[in-house]
Formats: structure tokens, sequence, C-alpha cells
């Protein structure tokens, strides 16, 4: 009996480690991310929205709940928000990465809310907080904002988004 305590221990352990690590990389958009760790992480965002404030509040609430410093330039730059009626394209936000290096390393992005669709205030910040997070390289999730539309109607920031940055951006991805 004790010859198998030994390998179950260490069985049960690396099943743990890699659930531990499955959560941390669970909801990644792909491998994108910015080439940028520490424990605070500059991104600039310039904010063009016409819906300004909403705007502004998603990403107040980025800044204020996770590692990112997020400080808006006043000229086009990292990430830019835009807003306009584009139509009924099916989608109600967009975040489209313009420019990236290799390695999936993002170094332009646009995030866009389409007003064609109807939106509270409330839903406009939370369209914006999901494709802002789309653009620090989250993907989909049941919770917080970037659960918004297909798992729940949150439009801000939650915890476990806080922890899926720190966990992208804390330490080096390389």
């Amino acid at each position: 009996m004790k010859r198998l305590v030994g390998p179950v221990a260490i069985a049960i352990l690396l099943l743990a480690n890699l659930l531990v690590a499955r959560q941390a990389i669970a909801h990644k958009w792909g491998n994108w991310h910015w080439n940028r760790y520490g424990s605070s992480v500059t991104i600039r965002v310039y904010n063009t929205a016409r819906y300004w404030t909403e705007a502004n509040r998603a990403v107040r609430d980025w800044d204020n709940n996770t590692i990112l410093y997020l400080p808006d330039p006043g000229t086009h730059t990292d990430i830019s928000l835009f807003d306009g009626n584009y139509g009924a394209t099916g989608w109600g936000g967009l975040a489209e990465i313009i420019n990236y290096t290799s390695g999936s390393h993002i170094t332009h992005g646009h995030a866009r809310l389409n007003y064609y669709y109807s939106y509270s205030s409330t839903g406009k910040q939370g369209v914006f907080c999901q494709e802002v997070g789309h653009l620090f390289g989250l993907d989909h999730s049941n919770d917080g904002c970037m659960g918004m539309g297909y798992y729940n109607n949150i439009y801000y920031t939650v915890p476990h988004n806080w922890n899926d940055i720190y966990n992208m951006y804390r330490y080096s991805h390389h």
C-alpha cells in the first residue's frame, strides 16, 4: 500500500496543476496579447466615440480593477474606441486587431460599437467593455462583460475578468 501512495499523490498533484493551469488560460482569445507584462501594464486607449461617457466608463472599469494602466493620450494610439451606425451587420460590437507582430502580439486595435442596434446607456458600456476586453486578449466567458449577450447581461467587469488579465499580464508569456 505504501508504494501506491507516492504515485497516487504525484498523479493527484499533476492533475491539480493541470486544472489550475487550464483555468489560468481558459478565456484567452486565441494567442492574442500585448507584449507587455509586470505589476502595472500600460496600454494607451484613445476614445473618439460619440457615446464617449459609456466608452470611458468601460475603460475606467478595466483600469480601476486590473493591473492595466489605461491612459488616454488624446491621439490615435494602442487601442482606439469608435462608434457609428454601421447598419444591420449582425454585430453590436466589434474588436479589430489592426496591427500585430510575430507571436500574436497586438500593437494596435479598434473597438467599435454599432449603434444601429438599440442599447441602453449601460448596454453601450457593456459592448465597449467586451470589445476592449477582446483587445486585451480575452475571449467570451460566462462572467462579467466578457459574457454579455452570450451568457449574461452583465455590463461591467467582475473578479473573474480581473484574474484573467492578471494571469495574462503579470508575468512574461515567453
